[in-house]
């Protein structure tokens, strides 16, 4: 039966464009991230600006105080503890703000016409997410939205002054709620992926266990039945040559029968033996054994087009190449080269002498074992020094495997 699998499924993440505690940053920053985060100098050394006008010497202490308040805050934001899903600098990216948010009220206090009343506001709107804990939140957002009330309404001299420190608590809030939702997000994303991962596998054991199957059905019907065949064909041509027939046509076909007999079950036989086999090697494999190895890679054409045997009998040699590499010549870099053509798959690892200790020694027992797989396949293996240090080179002509 015919499975159809859904296309695979890309989250985006909800508009990461500042840091959220708890939550690890992306390989590859969003663009909206790098703008925000090219945006926050602009946007400090707007609200500084707000505060020099009138140039005075309080408009100038004031928007030195709101520069000290903003280095606080990008302090606060760029904290590297940030994406700890247990919090760690919570108390003390909580203390930065809070300094980022002193330094606005004194530039607020200075000059109250400005715009240093801002950088409290700023930093009650990323405390939310910086911050994982709600206590320090709630506190925070309080005490920064109760002093910001006080101190502008008495700059200003208007009880309409309070209201300002109620955008505080609102803005602490709201982005409280983002980095609830972006944490949630990225569990439920994490969760997909391990579903989705979980699924493979079933699927994978699933194939694995009707590849079994049929290779058990195929042995036992077709393998027994060519075999009986190939038994029953052998018992009337030793009659016929009893008979003194040896010119008969009958024996001439029967023997012809008998050859396709035995081509059939050698065919079921390795049906079977892939049925029940893992898959070959592929380029990827390749790459991540040469990855696990710190070796360079370069692949010419497609490996994975030649035949499961030269694949094995590819990977094989290289494994063992880089294995005797690492233990005679640690340190040394090692370089690996994989070229399929369409007459041949050819494989050379060459590595110089080896700067470090060498780990162990060897008896020369794998090389001699991977000629013997070279063979199989048709091919060749040479290994032996060259003007580089050390090279082992494989080759199999396709088309050539033996039968």
């Amino acid at each position: 039966m015919t499975t159809l699998e859904a296309p695979p499924r890309t989250e985006p993440a909800p508009r990461p464009a500042l840091a959220t505690a708890g939550v690890p940053e992306p390989g590859t920053p969003p663009r909206l991230y790098a703008l925000a985060r090219a945006a926050r100098p602009l946007l400090w050394l707007g609200i500084a600006a707000g505060t020099l006008w009138p140039l005075t010497l309080g408009a100038v202490t004031a928007g030195l105080l709101v520069l000290a308040g903003a280095g606080c805050a990008v302090a606060a934001a760029r904290d590297p503890r940030i994406p700890s899903p247990t919090g760690d600098g919570d108390r003390w990216r909580t203390a930065m703000l809070a300094a980022c948010a002193v330094a606005g009220l004194a530039a607020t206090a200075l000059v109250p016409v400005g715009a240093a009343y801002a950088a409290v506001l700023v930093a009650g709107g990323l405390v939310g997410r910086v911050v994982l804990d709600a206590r320090l939140i709630r506190g925070f957002a309080a005490f920064a939205g109760a002093a910001l009330s006080v101190v502008f309404a008495l700059a200003v001299g208007s009880s309409w002054g309070l209201l300002l420190g109620l955008a505080v608590p609102v803005l602490a809030s709201r982005s409280l709620d983002r980095a609830r939702l972006h944490r949630e997000h990225t569990r439920v994303v994490a969760l997909l992926a391990e579903r989705d991962a979980l699924r493979e596998a079933e699927l994978a054991g699933a194939a694995a266990q009707e590849r079994a199957r049929i290779a058990r059905d195929l042995h036992d019907v077709l393998a027994h039945s060519l075999s009986g065949l190939s038994l029953h064909l052998q018992a009337i041509r030793a009659v016929l040559v009893k008979r003194d027939a040896p010119d008969d046509p009958v024996l001439a076909s029967v023997d012809r029968a008998a050859d396709l007999a035995r081509a059939g079950l050698a065919e079921a036989k390795e049906a079977v033996a892939a049925l029940r086999s893992t898959p070959a090697p592929t380029a990827a494999d390749l790459r991540a054994l040469a990855d696990r190895h710190d070796a360079t890679l370069q692949v010419t054409g497609d490996p994975d087009e030649a035949a499961p045997a030269v694949r094995e009998a590819l990977f094989a040699t290289v494994r063992e190449a880089l294995t005797n590499a690492g233990r005679h010549a640690p340190g040394a870099p090692v370089r690996v080269t994989v070229a399929a053509g369409p007459e041949a798959v050819e494989a050379t690892v060459t590595n110089p002498a080896g700067t470090g200790t060498s780990s162990g020694t060897g008896g020369g027992h794998g090389l001699a074992g991977l000629r013997e797989r070279a063979a199989l396949v048709g091919g060749t293996l040479e290994a032996g020094p060259d003007d580089e240090g050390w090279r082992v080179a494989l080759r199999v002509p396709l088309g050539t495997l033996p039968t």
